[in-house]
């Protein structure tokens, strides 16, 4: 009896779920630059992250073979890259959100007015601005790399690995399409299972 990969087995459907995490983290991203100003908000982001790593570690799963998945190993540091610009966002938000509460910490202990609570406030809002039209000028860059990382990926699937691609593919965008808007999955409860 012939001994089965389980890596080659399992190669496509993790290829399918990084690049459908990945393409609804990035779709998400360039959906929030059309967002006004005073929308910029931290579940959101929280989301992004979640499938940012996510799509991370499908990626990780799909790279087992030293040498062999050079630009799908760099593609898994790019995306560990965003995750943590996701992060940095989100660590400025919440700066700002502890410097505009009103019974925070930032009153009593640097013993300040509201309003230099608040200009300090605009500020982390500022750099967490700054930082998210980084990532998307980065995203514009790597859109054509990712593209070709994709083609040379489907064009190493002999035609099983290509059904299993696409019948991975298609079941989970489906389900991120059905479950998207509902309360429940945007807190990551159980978002794919």
């Amino acid at each position: 009896m012939k001994a089965i990969n389980h890596f080659k087995q399992n190669r496509p459907l993790h290829l399918a779920l990084r690049d459908i995490y990945y393409e609804r983290a990035t779709g998400l991203l360039r959906a929030l630059k059309h967002q006004p100003v005073q929308k910029l908000d931290a579940a959101d982001y929280e989301e992004i992250l979640f499938l940012l790593r996510t799509a991370r570690d499908h990626g990780r799963f799909s790279v087992r073979d030293n040498g062999k998945n050079e630009k799908d190993d760099q593609f898994c540091k790019f995306i560990n890259m965003l995750a943590g610009n996701v992060k940095a966002v989100l660590s400025m938000l919440n700066l700002k959100h502890s410097v505009e509460a009103k019974d925070g910490f930032f009153f009593s202990f640097l013993e300040v007015n509201h309003a230099s609570v608040a200009l300090q406030a605009e500020e982390y809002e500022r750099r967490a601005r700054d930082i998210v039209r980084c990532m998307l000028s980065t995203l514009e860059l790597a859109s054509a790399a990712y593209e070709g990382l994709k083609q040379a990926n489907s064009a190493a699937f002999d035609h099983s690995e290509r059904e299993r691609y696409d019948k991975a593919a298609a079941h989970y965008m489906d389900r991120i399409e059905k479950h998207a808007d509902l309360p429940q999955y945007r807190k990551r409860e159980g978002l794919f299972a």
